[in-house]
């Protein structure tokens, strides 16, 4: 009885959700996390609600579990902030930024998430796949999301592909920046040999969300 109040409460605090299509194949969803986290979701009223969701970086949803069905989290304008475990999301257009704090700063990821297709799980966990085999690492990419994953109803084996958009918040408006010349240039051109020299040392890489957070940090401080 509890948990059906919990349910109602969370449906009337953030609007009527829409039903996903229980036929999508398994590449039409490309999720940032390895299962569904519980989470709490802070509506702009100050109200609390709390499901089990996942982030779902190629259609830019937000979806959760209600009595075993998939769900699109809806009405996002009336939402302040999700947690998911220790990890903070804000609305942004019509889906989600995650927030990273910096030391003095505040870094915002836009996740643009694909799954390519890499082929066929055999007995011994390899991927075959155009009269190739590689072995499957089932590892993380730099502790965020899994680099591949299978499907548990088939033996079809995707691999994730990461299009980040970043935003760095200068005088409390987020800037955009996708690569390291679109970095650049939000500090000034006497910084750039430096920021230079420290991805080489550090040889850190843009398609790697943790390197740039990294470089952010390094970034944000040198700039003081």
């Amino acid at each position: 009885m509890k948990s059906k109040f919990k349910i109602l409460l969370f449906i009337l605090l953030i609007g009527s959700p829409c039903l996903i299509n229980a036929q999508e194949t398994s590449g039409s969803r490309a999720y940032l996390f390895d299962a569904f986290k519980p989470a709490t979701v802070k509506m702009k009223n100050g109200s609390r609600a709390e499901a089990t969701f996942n982030y779902d970086g190629k259609k830019q949803e937000m979806v959760y579990y209600v009595n075993n069905q998939l769900m699109i989290l809806d009405g996002i304008q009336q939402i302040d902030t999700i947690f998911i475990e220790k990890r903070m999301f804000v609305p942004a257009g019509k889906g989600f930024r995650e927030v990273v704090r910096l030391s003095k700063g505040v870094l915002q990821i836009d996740w643009k998430i694909s799954r390519l297709y890499a082929g066929k799980k055999g007995a011994y966990g390899q991927v075959t796949h155009g009269g190739t085999v590689q072995n499957i690492n089932p590892g993380y990419l730099s502790g965020y999301l899994s680099t591949q994953s299978t499907d548990n109803k088939s033996d079809q084996v995707f691999t994730t592909v990461l299009k980040n958009e970043y935003y760095l918040l200068t005088k409390g408006k987020p800037v955009k920046f996708n690569s390291l010349k679109t970095l650049l240039k939000l500090f000034p051109e006497d910084l750039h040999p430096a920021i230079k020299s420290y991805i080489k040392d550090e040889k850190l890489s843009m398609d790697v969300p943790e390197d740039v957070h990294k470089l952010a940090e390094f970034c944000v401080n040198l700039n003081q």
